[in-house]
């Protein structure tokens, strides 16, 4: 194997666990072979819920995933006791600091690589699989699907607050109690119920031969363009809800699935059980919500296009720009916090780059003129609180469909079904969103035409209905690696359900 890159890893799944009888196989025989001894079982401390044994298993567990996943795939963990709390709502397996003597026990006896993070670089401990256990892991019929089940003892509620360490802000959950926020118990069965349909769907990419997806994107850091690898597996479709500032009334968001680390060209290929999908989203979804909030109908027309300011932009060009320091400016505390966000999040060299502030405020107080009750909400940190009302949204929506049993993915303001229910996606998004607006209606986009849009054609307009429905439905090539992958989930399917 090459060295450890530690910018190609993911940080170790606490809750990776299966009581499947090839896992506790392949735990046994790793334990008896290489810890037993070393880790004298029967000792008042193996009683612990913290027990070396469990936390092994834990441990290596994630270490096959990651090993399924790509051989050079790396796990991050702590090496420190502070990095490890036990007994916290967001660690049900219990993990503690006495899996830093599982891991050196681990290095020692040949089983794993390993990178020693470093302090001043503030990066964790890198391990991944040795030549010794990826051996190991070749003889066992363990499969992905048998180690990612509904984790029922993950927690899917999540609040989140800001906090300096070591001179730098950092996100950490905050703990709390079910009583805090009457509403918890139900959002947590929701998004539970919701993760066990996700689950059990069968949910991919036909033209991929490798569940995989390499995106560029600009590292702004070391000003360069980069690859970011995106999994399409069974073990990347695991939802939560996330509220931020330790306060319930802000965020609220679904977050998770890998659709939503896609782009958009990508969305559209998207099958679900084998089935072509359509993809509809909320036109200007916070603009409208600031719209509605004051309870005044949202514009109808495109909120971007502005007076022509750039003159060496092109209008769509300009509208992009708008949106782009607009949007910023809704979360933003501050206007020129939202300009230097917007400038940040564009490649280097690019004109957008290069554009000054003074330029920036021209546009938007051209959309301030366009929209003058929305200026005062413009750089007053609004968007936490907007997001809490999308999410609102967004649960009314996923608690329709998970009771019909049918998935629905969710992008924050869009949504990707398959086609036979886009009809019926349109008809609740307008439902839930009049609901949280009084009434009030926001556009919808949609690009092509669902199977039971083109079947109600069909009933109103027989004659035109077989040109309609050649010219509107696409089909995707499936490749032998899609094909491959889709038989393994139904088998693994039926076997569940048998």
């Amino acid at each position: 194997m090459s060295v450890i890159n530690p910018h190609h890893s993911r940080p170790l799944d606490v809750h990776r666990w299966s009581d499947h009888s090839e896992a506790t196989k392949l735990h046994e025989q790793v334990w008896s072979k290489y810890f037993a001894v070393a880790f004298q079982e029967g000792g008042k401390g193996n009683k612990a819920k913290s027990e070396p044994k469990k936390q092994f298993k834990v441990l290596l567990l994630d270490l096959y995933v990651a090993w399924l996943d790509d051989p050079e795939l790396s796990i991050g963990l702590g090496m420190t006791k502070s990095a490890y709390k036990e007994n916290k709502r967001y660690n049900e397996l219990f993990i503690s600091a006495k899996i830093i003597d599982v891991v050196n026990h681990a290095y020692e006896a040949g089983l794993i690589d390993k990178l020693t993070g470093t302090e001043g670089a503030r990066q964790t401990t890198r391990i991944r699989a040795s030549a010794k256990l990826a051996a190991i892991f070749n003889k066992t019929e363990l499969t992905l699907f048998d180690l990612t089940g509904e984790k029922p003892d993950q927690e899917v509620i999540i609040l989140n607050k800001k906090e300096l360490r070591n001179d730098r802000e950092r996100t950490v959950q905050v703990d709390y109690e079910d009583t805090d926020f009457q509403p918890i118990p139900e959002m947590r069965k929701q998004v539970q119920q919701y993760n066990a349909l996700l689950w059990r769907t069968y949910i991919d990419i036909p033209t991929r031969q490798q569940p995989v997806i390499e995106q560029p994107y600009w590292d702004d850091k070391v000003g360069k363009e980069k690859i970011r690898k995106v999994k399409l597996s069974q073990d990347n479709k695991f939802v939560r809800r996330v509220f931020c500032r330790a306060d319930w009334s802000l965020g609220g968001r679904f977050h998770g699935g890998w659709w939503q680390n896609i782009k958009e060209d990508w969305r559209k290929q998207i099958h679900i059980n084998d089935e072509t999908t359509i993809e509809i989203d909320y036109s200007g979804l916070h603009v409208n919500l600031l719209y509605g909030l004051q309870g005044i109908q949202p514009p109808l027309e495109d909120h971007y296009t502005v007076k022509h300011l750039l003159l060496d932009f092109t209008v769509e060009e300009q509208r992009k720009v708008v949106k782009g320091i607009v949007l910023n400016a809704i979360n933003a505390a501050t206007v020129k916090k939202a300009f230097q966000a917007y400038q940040v999040d564009q490649p280097t060299g690019s004109r957008e780059k290069k554009l000054k502030h003074k330029q920036l405020h021209l546009l938007l107080d051209a959309f301030i003129e366009k929209h003058p009750t929305l200026g005062e909400y413009l750089g007053a940190d609004k968007g936490v609180e907007l997001m809490n009302v999308d999410g609102r949204i967004t649960s009314k929506l996923i608690n329709h469909f998970t009771k019909k049993n049918i998935p629905v993915l969710t992008i924050h303001d869009s949504y990707v079904i398959s086609n036979e229910h886009s009809g019926e996606l349109r008809t609740t998004m307008n439902k839930v969103v009049a609901e949280e607006l009084k009434g009030f209606k926001i556009n919808l986009d949609q690009e092509g035409v669902g199977r039971d849009q083109i079947q109600a054609f069909m009933n109103m307009d027989r004659a035109n209905a077989i040109d309609f429905n050649h010219n509107q439905r696409v089909t995707y090539e499936r490749t032998e690696g899609y094909k491959e992958r889709l038989k393994r989930h139904n088998q693994w399917l039926l076997k569940v359900n048998n």
